[in-house]
């Protein structure tokens, strides 16, 4: 029947003090709080990946029918690893990325060849080396291999296909104070959230081409 506010450090009269929402994304304050931090304040802003959003990048490359029944036996294996799922995202923070053990997996697996997905199968996903440089960290994403660069730099571009507006009319909009301070106080954080999903996206645009 009550709530409790602990102090960090002893507090001197009349000093402000500041309550903490913890580390949450702009999208999140605002389903939780009805604010947002504007862009780039919330150093932990996120953006997502549809899963199923890979698994659509994926299928853009292949040809053949025998070759999208591979790629869907593949999506089922990542499914058996609890690595992906219908309803599940990809979290990609400003300096890392949130879900790098489920995205690394899936990277690999969808690019892989038949000879070595069967390898991978085979051993119930289980591998005995695991390459230094295909560690995904957002630094690291220049140096991953050249097909797992276009499947990530693909996912982003049909993310980015679900946004009604660019990126360069948000700047404009966030640029011009006369038109931002005509927009309700709903459309302000709105636009919030969207640019600092768009800026994280086009981050990896930039590292992945």
């Amino acid at each position: 029947n009550c709530l409790r506010m602990v102090a960090t450090q002893p507090i001197p009269e009349g000093h402000e003090i500041f309550n903490t929402y913890g580390q949450m994304a702009n999208w999140q304050l605002i389903h939780m709080y009805g604010f947002v931090e504007p862009y780039p304040d919330n150093t932990d802003d996120t953006a997502d990946i549809q899963m199923v959003t890979v698994r659509e990048a994926a299928l853009q490359g292949t040809k053949a029918e025998a070759e999208r029944l591979l790629l869907y036996e593949r999506w089922d294996f990542l499914c058996k690893l609890e690595m992906v799922g219908e309803e599940g995202a990809f979290v990609i923070g400003r300096e890392e990325i949130l879900t790098e053990e489920e995205l690394t997996t899936t990277l690999k697996v969808l690019c892989m060849s038949p000879e070595e997905f069967r390898e991978f199968k085979d051993q119930d996903g289980w591998e005995d080396n695991k390459r230094e440089e295909d560690s995904l960290t957002i630094t690291n994403i220049p140096k991953l291999r050249a097909s797992w660069r276009q499947l990530l730099r693909d996912s982003v571009l049909l993310t980015l296909q679900n946004y009604a507006t660019d990126l360069k009319s948000e700047q404009d909009l966030l640029g011009n104070k006369e038109v931002y301070t005509k927009l309700s106080w709903r459309e302000q954080q709105a636009l919030q959230v969207r640019y600092g999903q768009k800026m994280i996206l086009h981050q990896l645009l930039e590292l992945t081409s």
